[in-house]
C-alpha cells in the first residue's frame, strides 16, 4: 500500500499549469518534479551553507583535503534534511519497506552520487584549480539527474497501480 500525500498549494498550481497547456495526464509527474526541486534547491542551500562554514573553520592547509572533508560533513548532514523531505513530500513511499530500510537504499545511493560527483569530481576540479565553491556548484549540478532516478526508483512503490 501506498502512502497518500494531502495535496498542497504547489500541487495545486502545477495542476492549473498543466491544465492550461493541455497537459492534464502528466500532472502528477510535473507535481512531483516541482516538489523534487523545491527539495533540491533547500537542500543545496543547507549543503553550500554547511559547505563554505566548514572550508572557513578546518584547520587543514591542503585545500583539496579541505575541501573532500567540508564536502563530507555538509554531505552527511543535508542527507538527513533530503530524506526526511523527500518521503514525507516528494514520493510516495511504500509500506512494504520500514524506514530504516528507506532511509539505508537512500543512503546508498545517495552516497554512491556522493562518492562519485561530490568528492571525486570536486578533488579533481579542485585539483585543476578551481575555486572550491564552484567546483561545488558544478558537482551539484552533475548529482541532481542520478538522484532524482534513484529516488524515483528505491523510494517508491512501482508493483501497485496508483489511482
Amino acid at each position: 500500500m501506498v502512502k497518500r500525500k494531502k495535496e498542497d498549494i504547489i500541487d495545486k498550481i502545477v495542476a492549473w499549469g498543466c491544465k492550461l497547456v493541455h497537459l492534464d495526464k502528466h500532472t502528477a509527474t510535473f507535481q512531483q518534479l516541482a516538489k523534487f526541486f523545491i527539495v533540491g534547491v533547500t537542500n543545496t542551500a543547507i549543503n553550500w551553507t554547511i559547505f563554505a562554514i566548514a572550508l572557513h573553520f578546518l584547520p587543514i592547509a591542503d585545500e583539496v583535503a579541505k575541501s573532500v572533508v567540508a564536502s563530507a560533513i555538509a554531505f552527511a548532514l543535508a542527507t538527513v534534511f533530503n530524506f526526511w523531505a523527500s518521503t514525507t513530500w516528494v514520493f510516495e513511499t511504500t509500506n512494504k519497506k520500514s524506514r530504516k530500510r528507506l532511509f539505508i537504499e537512500f543512503a546508498v545511493m545517495t552516497g554512491i552520487a556522493f562518492l562519485v560527483f561530490d568528492e571525486a569530481m570536486l578533488a579533481w576540479l579542485v585539483s585543476l584549480g578551481w575555486q572550491p565553491m564552484l567546483a561545488k556548484i558544478a558537482t551539484t549540478a552533475c548529482g541532481m539527474v542520478f538522484n532524482f532516478i534513484t529516488r524515483k526508483i528505491f523510494l517508491e512503490d512501482h508493483s501497485e497501480k496508483k489511482h
